[in-house]
């Protein structure tokens, strides 16, 4: 029978064990994000050409304009908050994967190459400047604005 500490994987084991799977982390919930944007921008693009081709409502009708805007930003809304609850998840796993860089020498100069790193220093804080979300939120929010203008004015 094994005793505890031989049970257990080394220190540099559970590291090299760790290290690809929130690499992939990382990918994988920046690929939701940018999957649930063209998915949400493209539906609100087809609505922006089939508003117009709808026939004219009745007076009697109007009401249904404030169903259908009402409908758009519950879209947005929802989809904007799965964005960035993506978001939030995947800087959490950047900055695990950061300090598993870290731990395994990727950013010491010499530990692998002469002379320099494998990784780019700049690469522990890059992240930070990350800015895509809002692309993300920006797309969705200039269809749904373009698409509520073509309800609202048909």
């Amino acid at each position: 029978m094994l005793s505890d500490h031989e049970a257990m994987p080394d220190r540099l084991d559970m590291l090299k064990l760790l290290y690809p799977w929130y690499k992939n982390e990382v990918y994988r919930r920046r690929q939701q994000m940018i999957w649930l944007t063209t998915i949400a921008a493209s539906t609100l693009f087809v609505l922006l050409f089939l508003v117009p081709a709808l026939p004219p409502l009745r007076p009697a009708h109007r009401a249904l304009n404030v169903f259908v805007v009402t409908g758009v930003l519950l879209f947005a809304a929802s989809v904007i908050y799965v964005i960035h609850q993506q978001r939030v998840r995947h800087q959490m796993a950047k900055r695990v994967l950061i300090k598993l860089e870290q731990e395994l020498g990727l950013f010491e100069k010499g530990r692998y190459l002469d002379d320099t790193s494998l990784y780019p220093q700049s690469w522990q804080t890059a992240w930070r400047g990350d800015r895509s979300e809002f692309i993300y939120y920006g797309s969705i929010v200039l269809f749904s604005a373009l698409v509520i203008c073509a309800v609202l004015l048909r």
